[in-house]
């Protein structure tokens, strides 16, 4: 049915609502009234076929490729997984607003940072609240929710935050980067702890996903994230290039006007082919908090680490000091560093140096230096385009003590796309 047959139906059929029992028919959350895009069942049918959803071999976390425009892209991800966003994302924000307690703060976040938001990630909002069903506008608000949680602009909102996370539940993580030298079998091994205690006021531990975009235009990417969130934090795309990210204090000049960080790494993974064009992206967006980057590249297994505020953009490369006015870290040869806790990643990366596998990393290094809020660990072999991801099993369970899940992102697209 077109939507012009079914607004006139709408319509033809309004003195029977108005006369009681078939008002309760009406679906105000449908596609078809929501959406300008959607017109029948058949186009939506068409819509979701071309995406697949799948476990990986382990069964531990599901895989979903997505393929089409941005907007559709989020329908699929929506409808395909609308159960599990509708229990994810409906409980994260109903935490969220206990803890917060003003709506109004998230709308008000939002409508700061939505200028600075790429219009592909808008439609794709959108494509996600009608697949879902969900309200656009907690949708908006939990794609809000990462920069408030590093925003340290205003005091009374810093002390809420704080409140919030619970001391040891504070947004601080370590990346490293191990390249041949400082591996055991050559390869570079670029690792990212994540640590994010929101497995303590949220449910998305229960819901991790591999999200595999394939655009209609341009390069392909695995987006390592949570059900029903399209932010990126950790990924990987086809051209190797690999994200990681932590939050570095609250200088002067942090503010909501500018693009949120985790659409910024979207449009890495989305854009960028090489480091140089990492450093382009990540310069030129539009800051917004204070943070620090650690970018792999799998062609050339260079590895770069950025500082990046409002009114800096430092550079930093394997073997090299690492000194911003804050701290001070020795080099160490083949390896690029940083974390939260810095001499016990000076201690380890040296001692192990040259002894380095995954299993290693799994086993003894990433427990070693993973925080208590500790919620995911990826550690990527981005030459072979493989990852290994382990996540949080409960509020009291770290991710580090978690089996991880091995994914080959070269051989699901080649599936996919033969498929």
């Amino acid at each position: 049915m077109q939507r012009r047959e079914f607004i006139k139906l709408l319509s033809a059929s309004l003195p029977v609502f108005a006369a009681g029992c078939a008002l309760s028919r009406i679906d105000p959350m449908s596609v078809f009234i929501r959406s300008d895009i959607i017109e029948s069942p058949e186009q939506e049918q068409e819509i979701v076929s071309r995406a697949k959803l799948v476990w990986t071999d382990d069964k531990r976390v599901r895989v979903i490729y997505l393929r089409g425009t941005p907007y559709e892209r989020g329908y699929q991800h929506g409808k395909l997984l609308r159960e599990e966003i509708n229990t994810n994302i409906g409980y994260l924000y109903q935490q969220a607003l206990n803890k917060f307690r003003l709506e109004e703060l998230f709308s008000e976040a939002y409508e700061r940072m939505s200028p600075f938001i790429p219009a592909a990630y808008l439609e794709e909002m959108h494509g996600l609240a009608h697949g879902s069903k969900m309200p656009l506008h907690v949708i908006h608000a939990i794609h809000a929710l990462p920069e408030i949680g590093e925003w340290g602009g205003k005091r009374h909102i810093k002390q809420v935050v704080k409140r919030m996370m619970d001391g040891e539940l504070g947004t601080n993580c370590s990346n490293f980067c191990l390249q041949k030298g400082a591996t055991a079998d050559g390869h570079t091994y670029t690792v990212r702890v994540l640590d994010w205690g929101l497995h303590r006021v949220s449910k998305l531990h229960k819901y991790p996903l591999i999200q595999v975009h394939v655009p209609d235009n341009g390069q392909a990417y695995a987006n390592i994230t949570w059900v029903g969130f399209i932010g990126a934090i950790s990924g990987m795309n086809e051209e190797g290039i690999t994200l990681g990210e932590m939050g570095y204090g609250d200088p002067p000049g942090e503010t909501m006007r500018g693009e949120p960080m985790p659409f910024m790494l979207r449009d890495v993974l989305a854009q960028a082919k090489n480091l140089k064009d990492v450093r382009q992206i990540i310069q030129s967006s539009p800051g917004t908090n204070s943070y620090v980057f650690m970018m792999s590249d799998g062609k050339t297994s260079q590895a770069e680490l950025y500082v990046r505020d409002r009114s800096r953009f430092l550079v930093f490369s394997p073997g090299q000091a690492i000194s911003d006015g804050k701290i001070q870290l020795p080099g160490i040869e083949n390896i690029l560093y940083g974390g939260h806790y810095q001499d016990k990643m000076i201690e380890t990366l040296g001692a192990d140096r040259g002894k380095f596998t995954p299993q290693l990393l799994m086993d003894s290094v990433i427990p070693a230096l993973a925080m208590p809020s500790n919620f995911q660990n990826v550690i990527y072999d981005a030459a072979e385009r493989k990852f290994w991801v382990s996540n949080a099993k409960s509020p009291t369970e770290r991710a580090a003590e978690q089996p991880y899940t091995y994914f080959d992102l070269k051989k699901g697209l080649a599936e996919f796309r033969a498929g």
